[in-house]
């Protein structure tokens, strides 16, 4: 399946992405998913060819639709609206703040933690779309914001040190909210955790810029 499932589709993707992620490929029941999403079983293996194609169908779901939220930041350089690596690099983190304290991430969320637990062929189509870019472009500006004196493989580590720290507030939520005292994460929360992230950043960014790979 492509990933671009017409409307139809949308409800059993859903149901099949809480059920998969709440209980994995092999305890997610197609019987259960079929009566959430209101459809036939039969619709199914007529639309996705049975479980596996349905659980591949979901990587690609999830792929796209957070390609779609995050795609803009990466490109943001692009349009002339992030001017030099530095900034584009707040322009990413921005972005991936609000797009992972999202409720509608929630659901994915679940899902992609057992792929990085027990990686499948679900693995490849999740890291084969925006996960693998937003990887590949961070790495790259620390480079470029290093003047060339970071080694890649650092560059490599410093990009998932840096993406896990934003994560957190996603797959580690209800810990965020009951130590910082919060009930929610909104529109002014998502601001608060975007600073202290850019604060963050701007620190081991001036390192590098100075030589160090701290």
């Amino acid at each position: 399946m492509d990933g671009a499932s017409p409307p139809a589709n949308q409800a059993l993707l859903i149901a099949a992405i809480g059920a998969f992620g709440a209980r994995g490929l092999e305890g997610g029941s197609t019987r259960d998913i079929a009566r959430d999403a209101g459809k036939p079983m039969s619709a199914i293996t007529y639309h996705f060819g049975g479980k596996d194609g349905l659980y591949l169908a979901c990587a690609q779901h999830i792929a796209t639709t957070l390609g779609a939220m995050l795609a803009p930041a990466i490109e943001a350089e692009q349009a002339g609206v992030a001017t030099g690596p530095r900034a584009s690099l707040e322009n990413i983190f921005d972005n991936l703040v609000s797009t992972m304290v999202r409720p509608e991430t929630e659901i994915f969320a679940r899902f992609v933690i057992r792929e990085q637990m027990e990686p499948t062929a679900a693995f490849e189509i999740l890291y084969g779309g925006i996960m693998g870019r937003i990887f590949d472009r961070i790495a790259g500006l620390l480079v470029e914001v290093s003047n060339g004196s970071l080694p890649a493989i650092d560059a490599r580590i410093h990009t998932i040190a840096l993406i896990g720290q934003v994560l957190v507030f996603r797959v580690a939520r209800a810990a965020a909210l009951r130590s910082i005292g919060w009930t929610d994460i909104g529109a002014d929360e998502t601001r608060r955790i975007q600073r202290v992230i850019r604060t963050q950043l701007t620190a081991i960014l001036d390192s590098l810029q100075q030589g160090q790979s701290a």
